[in-house]
């Protein structure tokens, strides 16, 4: 009886010691979920975290705020799957050990799926007709005034300054067919992109013609940018848009979508460059710390540090229509690519073919701009780009602002 009595009593023991050992396990596991940080939440806590996130890379810039945003959440969510925790980004105790342990993982950027090798294009076409001013060794005109060249049928048209060159050349592809225009510009002095708000007191408002725009503004080269005051006027999410410095919208998607536009950004910065950024990766508060003068959102990114982006390789952009694109070769040298389409000479093109274009012309950074029948290339306020008709007449969309660059008294239409 004795030995039996000593068993049940061992028993209850080593039952009791387990249940204190799965109590004790469970309140640690629970501590663990603490939440410490969470979307929202600001202070010295978060800029901690975000500069220790930096550090291991999950942050491309030290420009950020005390803010727990949408950006810090995605940062540590990125964290929290290299590392095998929970991905919620929501910061809790295991997170911080983990954060701040030496043998966290840092981030690691995929390898970029090479492009297929685009076909040869044909070289850009030089300009040098008969009447060519002096130039000196960049290209600029060499003495003070200005130089305008149009011709309409050999298709090429040029500004020229001593801080500016815009040269314009119109390309065929009858075999497609395809008709588009490559506008290349370059840049000296105080010579910028500049942007345009048809009514600057209400960013947004108050619709016009492009070519009317330009004109006004006496722009010796317009085109159309991201539409974004089409998304106001319809309370559609607007994404981050910027001009001259001045928030005008911020509300954007969380993560970056396949849709059209996908709220992809392109900033401009005083020091002539173009970066794309992707939507959600960024605040508008973060891109103006940065130093963006200006933001267009409209999207996809086409090109990204000299790669097409795996959402036009991979076929998300594909239907033809016309299509405007704005690419940087090095700062204060651009390509604007303006295809033509939904035309019996020109059907237009997916996104595949124009951003090929632009890497092979040197582009590493391209952005789609807002197309169809709003997309509008204007020089010396005249649209040289033809749209489609719809019950026989041209429809050209009005808009609420416009990228210009070059202001001449002499940037008026040639018949008036």
């Amino acid at each position: 009886m004795r030995k039996a009595s000593f068993h049940y009593v061992l028993g209850g023991a080593i039952l009791l010691a387990l249940l204190v050992m799965l109590c004790a396990s469970a309140s640690f596991a629970s501590g663990m979920d603490e939440v410490l940080l969470e979307e929202g939440d600001r202070g010295d806590e978060v800029m901690t975290m975000k500069q220790r996130l930096y550090d291991l890379g999950y942050f491309s810039s030290t420009n950020f705020s005390v803010k727990f945003n949408e950006s810090t959440a995605s940062a540590l969510k990125e964290f929290q799957s290299v590392n095998g925790l929970p991905v919620t980004g929501i910061f809790t105790v295991r997170d911080s050990e983990a954060l701040y342990a030496e043998d966290a993982l840092p981030y690691i950027a995929p390898t970029a799926t090479p492009a297929p090798t685009p076909e040869p294009l044909a070289t850009m076409r030089p300009f040098n007709p008969s009447d060519e001013p002096e130039r000196d060794e960049a290209g600029y005109l060499a003495e003070d005034g200005e130089y305008f060249y149009e011709n309409d049928e050999e298709g090429q048209w040029a500004y020229l300054s001593p801080n500016l060159q815009i040269i314009i050349n119109r390309y065929t592809d009858e075999s497609i067919p395809l008709i588009w225009f490559e506008t290349e510009m370059l840049l000296r002095g105080d010579e910028k992109l500049l942007t345009t708000e048809n009514n600057p007191e209400r960013p947004g408002t108050r619709f016009a013609y492009p070519f009317d725009i330009a004109t006004q503004n006496q722009y010796v080269l317009g085109f159309t940018d991201d539409f974004y005051g089409h998304r106001l006027y319809r309370n559609q999410t607007g994404g981050i848009v910027i001009r001259n410095g001045q928030i005008i919208s911020e509300k954007t998607y969380h993560k970056r979508l396949h849709n059209l536009p996908n709220l992809d950004m392109m900033a401009q910065f005083p020091d002539g460059s173009l970066k794309t950024y992707y939507a959600g990766s960024i605040t508008a508060e973060e891109l103006l710390a940065l130093g963006a003068e200006n933001v267009f959102c409209f999207g996809p990114v086409v090109v990204k540090d000299g790669v097409i982006d795996e959402l036009v390789t991979e076929g998300y952009y594909d239907t033809k229509s016309p299509r405007q694109l704005l690419g940087m070769i090095e700062p204060n040298h651009y390509l604007l690519l303006t295809v033509q389409g939904r035309m019996a000479d020109s059907i237009g093109s997916g996104l595949r073919k124009p951003a090929e274009i632009l890497l092979a012309r040197g582009v590493t950074e391209g952005f789609n701009l807002d197309g169809g029948n709003t997309m509008a290339l204007v020089f010396r306020g005249r649209m040289l780009n033809n749209l489609a008709k719809w019950k026989d007449k041209t429809f050209v969309r009005t808009v609420t602002s416009l990228i210009g660059l070059g202001v001449s008294a002499n940037a008026i239409p040639t018949d008036e």
